[in-house]
């Protein structure tokens, strides 16, 4: 019983998880279209709005690191899901530039300490033994919430309105709250350590976090531009390559987890950057529909066996009471690739055809390669925890 996965803490923690991505991503399309439409708000303050949120996450990320390592989690768990609860309920009562700024800003922190805490949370509850199926699972959350969250946020707004929009969304983060609370774990001796800027950061995650940076620019990359992409290639079928981009991630990070707990670490990111660098460059050159949907499942399996794996990886390296440090650290290099990605690649666009930088996205693939090869697989060897077999 003692290595039982599917505990009572563990189905409470996936789930809330699962619904608070549901609502996050219900909002991501949905919000520029009612500041928009409904108050009337320009395209540059829109896309201010829009980027607020990010900015805050990713800054607020190391901090909640600290305050998991210094606090009781779940407590922390707890009042952060329900501040994010109730940024759901300001929406509608937010009219003015200024004021939805400010809203942005601070449900973005609360979002980057929400989602940290979920992370760490589930790493302390899973045996040591299924670290890496438990983050798989873990894991689909994302998907799953990416998937579920845009249909049915606009569904609501299309059909009901702005208003019914944000109460259900209000409802499903507070269903979280009342989920998380089943997730009570036994207190855990606390030693506090002094704040600093070093101490926001997890020394012993930095490698994998450095090899998921540039990963993660070609993630960016895909989740953004493919649909323009499609459209200059004459591709309609854009929803069926999301489709199937996002049923190979979530069966990838279904099944592959009890490998990791084999001890198949190196075996499985050696797969994942073999199967995003063959994907990237073969969705730039596809030809015909069926090619651009065969390089998303390809590129889909890639990044889902590599962001598991190398989140169980971090975890594996940290002591129990370093975890939120690791976990925030390692989520920062996701943010932060991502934006730098959607960043290159619109500055880049505009000067080169979108199938050329997605062929040209198998040179950081390669470079994440060769930090992983020289730095991050040996670093990992030194300083794993010892709970699995070989790397």
């Amino acid at each position: 019983m003692q290595n039982r996965l599917w505990s009572k803490q563990f189905t409470a923690v996936i789930s809330a998880t699962l619904l608070l991505a549901w609502a996050f991503y219900a909002l991501m399309p949905t919000l520029p279209i009612y500041l928009m439409k409904h108050l009337k708000m320009g395209q540059g303050n829109i896309g201010m709005i829009m980027a607020a949120f990010s900015i805050t996450a990713i800054i607020a990320r190391p901090l909640a690191g600290f305050i998991l390592d210094n606090h009781p989690r779940f407590r922390v768990l707890i009042i952060s899901l329900i501040v994010s609860t109730a940024a759901y309920g300001f929406y509608p009562l937010v009219t003015g530039v200024a004021a939805m700024l400010i809203l942005r800003l601070v449900h973005g922190a609360i979002w980057g300490t929400c989602s940290s805490a979920n992370a760490t949370v589930v790493a302390d509850i899973v045996p040591p033994v299924r670290l890496g199926e438990g983050i798989g699972i873990f894991a689909l959350c994302i998907p799953v919430g990416m998937t579920i969250g845009p249909m049915f946020g606009n569904e609501v707004l299309s059909g009901y309105g702005p208003n019914a929009m944000f109460l259900s969304l209000l409802a499903v983060s507070l269903l979280a709250v009342i989920i998380a609370l089943f997730a009570r774990t036994p207190p855990r001796a606390i030693t506090r350590t002094r704040f600093s800027i070093r101490n926001l950061f997890h020394r012993k995650a930095l490698p994998l976090s450095l090899t998921m940076f540039f990963i993660m620019i070609a993630y960016g990359a895909i989740i953004v531009f493919v649909g323009i992409y499609a459209g200059q290639r004459g591709f309609r079928n854009v929803t069926a390559f999301f489709l199937c981009f996002s049923a190979s991630i979530f069966f990838s990070r279904l099944f592959l987890g009890r490998l990791f707990d084999r001890g198949y670490f190196h075996h499985l990111v050696v797969a994942g950057l073999t199967l995003t660098a063959a994907g990237l460059p073969w969705l730039g050159l596809a030809a015909t529909p069926l090619q651009f949907l065969g390089a998303g499942m390809v590129s889909g399996f890639g990044f889902g066996i590599l962001m598991p794996t190398c989140q169980a990886a971090v975890n594996d390296l940290a002591d129990v009471d370093e975890r939120g440090a690791a976990n925030s650290t390692y989520l920062v290099s996701y943010d932060l690739g991502a934006g730098v990605g959607v960043l290159l690649i619109g500055f880049l666009a505009e000067r080169i055809p979108l199938g050329r930088i997605y062929a040209c996205c198998f040179f950081p693939i390669l470079l994440s390669a060769g930090i992983f090869t020289f730095a991050a697989l040996p670093h990992y060897l030194r300083n794993r925890s010892g709970n699995r077999g070989a790397g």
